[in-house]
């Protein structure tokens, strides 16, 4: 299927683009993960919390383990 001639198609990224910088407050926030974290349930920043303490775990394991001698 053809797309039609009236849809817009997204430009493709730059070569040498850099992502935009996230816009903070002047106390240096970063206002869009606040903006973020506060469309999410209580529940959900529990659950978010408990994977990055995981994949802190995880990481942590990883690296104690090689640089564990034989």
């Amino acid at each position: 299927m053809k797309d039609s001639p009236n849809e817009a198609q997204a430009p493709g990224p730059k070569a040498n683009a850099t992502p935009p910088e996230a816009p903070t407050s002047k106390d240096g926030i970063d206002l869009l993960l606040l903006e973020e974290s506060l469309a999410k349930t209580v529940w959900e920043r529990m659950l978010a919390n408990d994977d990055a303490l995981r994949l802190a775990d995880l990481l942590h394991g990883a690296m104690v383990k090689t640089r564990a001698k034989p």
